[in-house]
């Protein structure tokens, strides 16, 4: 079995100190956990970043808030001051993250073939199957139930959730989280028209991710027909994304649920997909491109910048009279 470390206590000091924060107030104040306005005690830290949230941080009982200078107004008690509030909250998020301890190699109900190279600072979840030639490197977490195909790679300080399909000769990068559920390496869909009936184009590829890169659950990734399906370092990926064979995802890009992209699409570094969008097979988008959610991408994006095509919630009627106007033009 594995083992969570208790969770951390700061002082709001050490807070201060460790994020590069102003600090106003009570240094000594004991901070637990964080939790947004409406629900935070007086032990938890808690962030303030639009004026949608006024009326919470006016009522808030958080025992102090991190906001940005201009916003100090309508609170009286301990503060913490940055101009990027969100991207503070995500990296406070990680100092009350709770560590995983590894005391054991694996756990005796799990199944690991004689040729598999796993190391002795990693751990093997119950009823989990590591095949032939898998490597499994230093910190590496798997839970329960997963499954690892023959020759599949998974570097340094990687996690992976209960449920996991890795298929054969897959490649996870280093410091890599795969929720719950995911599906890697499958085969794409694949198959050339013979007559009434289809015939199955064998995918003899593999998937390959990168360093940094976290999936999120009941995603599937499938593999390429040849070559490598690709996911560059940095990626992040939210629930229930697919993506067909050969695609590659540039560095850095962010990916929203719901989302599907078509086979051999190639996206660029530093891009964000908002979810519930399609993207059409074969179709090349640059580098920062922003897609917001909805859209259905049917031809290239040369050109940065920001794009949409979604629908807009409005009377039936109304949406009747633009989709004319719009067929017209």
């Amino acid at each position: 079995m594995c083992i969570r470390d208790s969770k951390k206590i700061y002082k709001l000091s050490e807070i201060a100190e460790l994020l590069d924060l102003s600090l106003d107030g009570d240094g000594e104040k004991r901070i637990a956990s964080i939790n947004n306005l409406k629900n935070a005690k007086s032990s938890e830290l808690s962030f303030y970043y639009s004026k949608k949230f006024k009326k919470d941080l006016q009522n808030t009982k958080a025992g102090a808030i991190i906001l940005s200078k201009e916003d100090d107004f309508d609170f009286s008690g301990s503060k913490l001051y940055t101009d990027q509030v969100h991207l503070v909250y995500a990296k406070c998020s990680q100092l009350f993250e709770s560590e995983i301890s590894i005391p054991y190699l694996k756990d005796e109900f799990s199944k690991i073939h004689e040729s598999a190279k796993v190391n002795s600072n990693s751990y093997i979840g119950p009823y989990s199957v590591i095949e032939k030639g898998v490597q499994i490197e230093e910190g590496v977490f798997i839970n329960s139930g997963v499954h690892i195909g023959a020759g599949t790679i998974v570097k340094k300080n990687s996690k992976i959730h209960s449920n996991v399909s890795l298929y054969p000769d897959s490649v996870i990068g280093e410091n890599c989280i795969i929720h719950s559920g995911t599906v890697i390496g499958s085969d794409g869909l694949g198959f050339a028209k013979n007559g009434k009936k289809w015939e199955k184009i064998v995918h003899s590829g593999k998937v390959i991710i990168g360093d940094n890169v976290e999936i999120g659950a009941g995603c599937t990734i499938d593999k390429a027909s040849s070559g490598a399906t690709e996911i560059c370092n940095g990626v992040k990926l939210d629930n229930q994304i697919h993506l067909a064979h050969n695609c590659h995802i540039g560095e850095n890009t962010i990916i929203g649920a719901n989302t599907s992209i078509a086979g051999s699409v190639r996206i660029g570094n530093n891009c964000m997909i908002g979810g519930l969008c399609g993207i059409v097979d074969n179709i090349q988008i640059t580098d920062e491109v922003t897609i917001y959610p909805m859209t259905f991408v049917t031809n290239n994006v040369k050109n940065e910048g920001a794009y949409s095509g979604g629908p807009i919630l409005m009377e039936h009627k109304d949406w009747l009279k633009k989709s004319v106007t719009l067929t017209k033009k």
